[in-house]
């Protein structure tokens, strides 16, 4: 489904924070790549840098579990005498 008009492309964004397909998301891009809205990109260029800074923290609050999970495992380990 391409989008055919401003309006279309602002439904659209205005429900980013909901959650789009990556599919849905390539057509605003496709969108804005042919009506240069300056507005409409700076709002998509916005959420996406939030995505990716949500991301990268999911991926430090992984590692720090996983990290925890080691320190939990090396402790039982030790109070079994295993090593």
């Amino acid at each position: 489904m391409a989008i055919q008009n401003d309006e279309e492309c602002q439904n659209l964004i205005e429900k980013l924070d909901k959650g789009l397909p990556p599919q849905m998301i390539d057509e605003i891009i496709s969108y804005l790549e042919k009506t240069k809205n300056a507005e409409f990109t700076i709002t998509l260029v916005k959420y996406l840098n939030n995505q990716n800074i949500q991301a990268r923290h999911s991926l430090w609050a992984l590692g720090n579990q996983i990290a925890m999970i080691g320190e939990d495992v090396g402790k039982i380990k030790q109070h079994l005498g295993i090593e």
